[in-house]
């Protein structure tokens, strides 16, 4: 915690612009001008027990449950036991028909994948009508789960082949209301997905499709597709439904009914390839999967699944399901329903009890040791926090179950301890984190202005402005915090200062608040380890990234307050700031080829450990009023010669 000298500092207006009150999140604070206020609560506050009146109620309690409650308690106990064996008995389920529906799905992905690869290497030839014949009917063979395979031509034309016939048949485009979608996709460079499932008028039956490209030498010579019925996923839900007894059951988003047992959905109009939706199935048990969904009381909440129960046609169902998202453009839900009264046998028995005298003296005994483990957890949360906050580790102070405790000593301790832990975290969220360790171990005054000898870093992205130009806020924004998240760390573990961002810009610097006799070479060695981080990131970038340039200067500055009584940054002002700027825009242009670029100058570079440097000196940089050098890494040669200026 802050001693009271340094908090009393924190809190002078006029001094450091940060107000911290002595007792954060009590109800005593400190207005701007530094005045005490009151903040008034509602009338209508929770009780709070105190510990001397909590130790003589613990042990009434404990009297009273020696005496009355086995009963209720046996009944809790089994009733739980039962629902949580409801629970995992279904999630098993979910998971044996999970694995069921991948089984099927995934050797489709796979057969796939081949056949593109094939044609993309030129193996297959897809313009030979006979040879991708063969290849398709090569395709079925290793999945029996496909029941035909097509190829859809730009001309939104299809020549199939169905295992049943293995005759090849020609759709027109009218009879293909997807090809335009598949085609368009395919010339996009979508090159495989699953399709969103609908209903094949020709087989009668869902259809989930799945479609790659076919491309060779860079030319779209059209779409593979290949499909799977809903009738070979119903023969694995049939199965389940019938050997764990339950309903088991496909959906295609919320809505859309894929397979269910043994059963298809009408059809009110037959032209149409919508799925059929859950009002139209005649099974109540899976139309009334969104029927008044209400949250588990009894049963715990599922582990890998999402569960909820409905009432269909006045008998209570527990329903269980689990998105996969590999499948289509929405999820397929593969679900399970089982009527809760098959445990009610169970949660009856559990209303009897024997041995009534010795589970009384246990329970009593239990319940004893409960609460000593109890009070000694609270109280070691407390230590915990006590720690973090001594480490500066302020965003892991949490005290939740000593706020929400009926004890009003640990409420109002804890309340009190996360406040001040939340005002001491903004301190490294708005300053430099060695900024906010001085004042936080400051014991009699705080940081004062002083001339020191720094290390002064500047960065700026080349070309931003035409790389923002066009692009959306949002990704731009990101792009920025891309980039800052490769610097930033790299910055703040050698020691820097980030003193503050300028756009596509970022100042920092060594050697304050706290003494660095090596500021130099740790500001070289972080400028390598940033070029390094950036090319690397600018390799596997899907499009061009705008260049980094790294401007270092060393010398004398005023580091320290600057502002006015109401409003003061630590940060740091002279001409070591403008050095290391006009350094960082004289590299414009130079190593174009580079995705970093550093330069310094000599009072930089001669301050590096001279037994391992981090920078290299290359050439002069041109356009600098004094020396100033482009840098490369050891054992990287660059082209330092100066090109075009690249625009801002």
């Amino acid at each position: 915690m802050l001693s009271r000298r340094a908090v009393q500092w924190l809190a002078l207006p006029g001094r450091q612009g940060i107000s911290l009150s002595a007792e954060t999140g009590s109800d005593v604070g400190r207005s701007r001008l530094g005045r005490p206020t009151h903040r008034r609560h509602g009338d209508r506050r929770p009780r709070r027990i105190s510990l001397q009146t909590l130790l003589p109620a613990t042990l009434a309690v404990l009297v009273v449950i020696a005496v009355a409650p086995v009963i209720a308690l046996g009944y809790g106990v089994a009733n739980n036991t039962a629902e949580r064996l409801l629970r995992e008995r279904a999630e098993l389920i979910v998971d044996n028909l999970e694995h069921e529906i991948r089984g099927q799905l995934d050797p489709v992905v796979a057969q796939m994948t081949y056949a593109r690869q094939a044609v993309a290497s030129g193996q297959v030839d897809a313009r030979d009508p006979s040879r991708m014949r063969d290849f398709a009917l090569g395709l079925m063979a290793g999945t029996p789960q496909v029941i035909g395979v097509g190829v859809l031509g730009q001309d939104l034309s299809m020549r199939r082949w169905e295992r049943s016939s293995f005759a090849e048949i020609v759709e027109p485009p009218e009879r293909l209301p997807f090809a335009g979608m598949a085609v368009d996709a395919a010339q996009n460079g979508v090159s495989a997905y699953w399709a969103s499932p609908f209903y094949s008028v020709v087989l009668g039956d869902a259809l989930l499709n799945y479609r790659v490209a076919l491309e060779q030498d860079g030319v779209l010579l059209g779409v593979l597709t290949a499909g799977v019925t809903g009738e070979s996923l119903s023969r694995y839900v049939t199965e389940t439904s019938r050997r764990f007894g339950v309903t088991a059951f496909v959906l295609a988003g919320r809505e859309r009914v894929v397979s269910y047992p043994g059963q298809r959905a009408p059809r009110d109009d037959p032209g149409s390839i919508d799925l059929p939706r859950l009002v139209d199935v005649a099974d109540p048990v899976v139309a009334g999967l969104w029927n008044d969904p209400r949250p588990f009381t009894q049963i715990a909440d599922p582990q890998r699944s999402q569960g909820h129960w409905s009432r269909v046609e006045g008998e209570p169902y527990a329903y269980f399901y689990r998105e996969l998202t590999d499948y289509g453009p929405e999820p397929l839900i593969v679900a399970v329903a089982t009527l809760s009264a098959d445990t009610r046998r169970d949660r009856w028995a559990a209303r009897v009890a024997a041995g009534a005298g010795v589970v009384l003296m246990l329970v009593a005994v239990a319940v004893a040791w409960q609460w000593g483990r109890r009070l000694s957890h609270q109280v070691a949360g407390f230590d915990r926090a006590m720690n973090h906050i001594a480490r500066l580790e302020f965003d892991r102070v949490s005290l939740p179950a000593q706020i929400n405790s009926r004890i009003r000593e640990w409420h109002d301790m804890a309340r009190r301890m996360e406040g001040t832990a939340r005002a001491l975290s903004a301190f490294q969220t708005y300053l430099p984190r060695a900024l906010v360790r001085r004042l936080f171990e400051a014991a009699d005054g705080g940081v004062v202005s002083e001339e020191r000898h720094v290390t002064v870093m500047f960065a700026d992205l080349e070309g931003f402005t035409r790389f923002a130009d066009g692009r959306a806020a949002g990704e731009v924004a990101a792009h920025l915090n891309e980039v800052f998240g490769l610097i930033g760390p790299i910055v703040e573990a050698s020691g820097g200062v980030i003193d503050k961002y300028t756009g596509d810009g970022m100042l920092a610097f060594w050697g304050a608040p706290d003494a660095q006799p090596d500021h130099a070479h740790r500001a070289c060695s972080a400028a390598a380890e940033i070029a390094q981080a950036v090319e690397q990131r600018a390799a596997s970038a899907p499009a061009p990234m705008p260049r980094l340039r790294i401007g270092l200067h060393c010398g004398l500055s005023i580091v320290g307050n600057i502002g006015f009584p109401g409003r003061i940054d630590y940060t740091l002002v002279g001409d070591t700031v403008n050095v290391a700027e006009r350094t960082q825009t004289a590299l414009r242009g130079i190593q174009p080829d580079r995705a970093a670029v550093i330069g310094a100058t000599p009072e930089v570079l001669d301050g590096q450990d001279p037994s391992r440097p981090a920078l290299i000196r290359g050439d002069v940089l041109p356009g600098m009023s004094r020396p100033a050098y482009v840098c490369h890494l050891p054992g990287d040669v660059r082209a330092t010669g100066a090109s075009a200026t690249a625009p801002e």
